[in-house]
């Protein structure tokens, strides 16, 4: 099929809207199970690479969040954009403290179980915590019941001649699927809304158009969801599988719906996509901040032999920054 003569006639805008769900349900599929495809050899032989990764795509969601959503939202609701956009924030922040209420110490009684049964046995019925470094894997701490390796070169709050931190050492919690939860509800609100734009456009110039736009971004994003359902110790292959139908079929959801109500009135789609918008944005920020990034520099602040690892994590953060911002500044638009 020829796609540029596809975009030149204006009459076959049904046929380039069912084009693109094909491409970005299948594409989004691809790149999401990618990461599936690293061993867990591999991601215990090189956990820093798998850390830098992970930066990499806090960067890509923050800008996601920031650059991306938010002037959107603003766009549409000047007035209430940083409210609706911080009330995402708090919504997956006042689960997350739920989750930990009802369910906190079922969790961590299924925590120190692994790293007890750990000790007697190489073979964890969980999936290892790539971050845990070979060096420091038979220096567990088990006097305290605790289940982080303890670097005998780590900072010692305890020492004067330690060196002094800001940051707490301790990991978030590995075993709690909220932040992951969350993430996969907002990229898939996100990528429903991006369909429905494509849904109701009037002509296949304009879908095409928006279709490269929304799958630079969307392909990078589902590369960066499949990483975070990897490095989550409770993810299984069939979850990981079914967590990236979800977000690949927001799309495809989002440009059905949008070729059904193409001739409605739009009182309603704009008033409420962009508050769902701005709530997804906040979602990210929150799961950015307060769940990916806190984990990848706890995990990496501890180990002394490799003291270069935070700044490698702050420009691999960076680099994922840089990179959807120019994505939306030069592409998006």
């Amino acid at each position: 099929m020829d796609v540029l003569a596809l975009a030149a006639d204006p009459t076959k805008g049904n046929t380039a809207k069912v084009l693109a769900i094909f491409i970005l349900g299948i594409g989004s599929l691809f790149v999401g199970l990618l990461p599936a495809t690293i061993s867990e050899r591999n991601r215990r032989r090189y956990p820093l690479i798998i850390s830098i990764l992970l930066c990499f795509g806090a960067g890509v969601l923050l800008a996601t969040s920031v650059v991306h959503m938010l002037p959107d939202v603003r766009e549409e609701m000047p007035k209430y954009a940083e409210v609706v956009f911080c009330c995402g924030f708090f919504i997956i922040y006042f689960i997350d403290e739920l989750v930990h209420l009802f369910f906190g110490e079922a969790i961590q009684h299924r925590s120190r179980s692994n790293s007890q049964g750990s000790l007697h046995s190489h073979h964890s019925h969980t999936r290892p915590n790539y971050g845990a470094d070979r060096e420091t894997e038979s220096l567990l701490n088990t006097n305290a019941g605790h289940h982080h390796a303890q670097d005998p070169d780590a900072c010692s709050h305890g020492d004067p001649s330690a060196p002094i931190c800001h940051v707490s050492h301790e990991e978030p919690c590995t075993e709690n699927m909220t932040g992951t939860f969350g993430l996969l509800c907002a990229l898939s609100l996100h990528a429903f809304i991006e369909g429905l734009a494509i849904g109701v456009q009037d002509s296949s110039n304009k879908v095409m158009i928006l279709l490269v736009a929304v799958a630079c971004h969307k392909y990078v994003m589902g590369f960066c969801l499949g990483l975070e359902l990897c490095a989550n110790a409770t993810s299984t292959l069939r979850s990981h599988l079914l967590a990236i139908l979800v977000f690949s079929l927001g799309s495809a959801v989002g440009i059905g719906i949008g070729m059904i109500i193409v001739d409605l009135p739009d009182t309603l789609t704009k008033s409420a996509l962009p508050i769902l918008q701005g709530l997804a944005g906040g979602t990210l920020l929150y799961v950015t901040v307060l769940e990916v990034l806190p984990r990848e520099k706890a995990r990496w602040h501890r180990n002394r032999r490799r003291k270069y690892a935070g700044v490698t994590q702050f420009l691999a953060v960076g680099c994922g920054f840089a990179v959807m911002t120019l994505i939306n500044f030069y592409i998006g638009d």
